[in-house]
């Protein structure tokens, strides 16, 4: 019996030691594996780096001052503004607002004035708003006047894009456009190309 227990005395230190041992160094001893762009290892793992979305960018890309018969006509005649987003990921426009240069003539931008029934702009593609017979939203065709979008009413949204034109530039039928479509300056005169890419 006293052999038995002067042989625990020398195991139980021994465990001891080699336990704590491993509890110390096994930080050491890895198994690394490679899973995808994704490392993993006993110690650390190392996610592959998620990219961040452009920001949608939405201009006023054309619009249509003077149509063919009256400018307040029922969609799709009458007054129209074209957006594009010319961002990397979709945006709704629902809610957002068209202004002309005096702040309390608004059309707020909805499923009921846009072309296709959506207020949803894929990245790069396009969006009509008509004035559909809005009272207050009118682009002057004998005076200078201005076009402004806004992603809220004037007086708490955040200005997002404008143009303003001179008298003597409105022709019926013709547009104000950007050349290069979405990213140039806005040329008067051009043929209109709803929905689609200015030439």
């Amino acid at each position: 019996m006293k052999d038995f227990i002067r042989l625990l005395k020398f195991i139980y230190p021994l465990c001891a030691v080699l336990f704590i041992g491993s509890v110390f160094t096994g930080a050491y001893f890895q198994d690394r594996e490679t899973s995808g762009s994704n490392s993993f290892s006993a110690a650390t793992w190392t996610p592959s780096a998620t990219p961040t979305p452009t920001p949608a960018s939405v201009v006023i890309n054309e619009f249509m001052a003077n149509a063919i018969g009256a400018d307040n006509a029922a969609m799709p005649a009458g007054e129209w503004v074209e957006l594009k987003n010319t961002g990397a990921v979709a945006q709704d426009v629902d809610g957002w607002y068209l202004y002309d240069s005096v702040n309390s003539n608004e059309l707020q931008i909805n499923s009921a004035n846009v072309g296709g029934g959506s207020t949803n702009i894929a990245a790069g593609g396009y969006l009509v708003i008509y004035r559909n017979a809005d009272g207050d939203f009118e682009m002057n065709n004998t005076t200078a006047d201005s076009v402004r979008l806004y992603d809220g009413p004037i007086a708490s949204g955040n200005l997002k894009d404008s143009f303003s034109y001179s008298a003597g530039t409105i022709t019926e039928n013709k547009t104000w456009a950007r050349m290069p479509d979405g990213t140039g300056a806005f040329s008067a005169g051009q043929t209109p190309t709803t929905g689609a890419t200015n030439v």
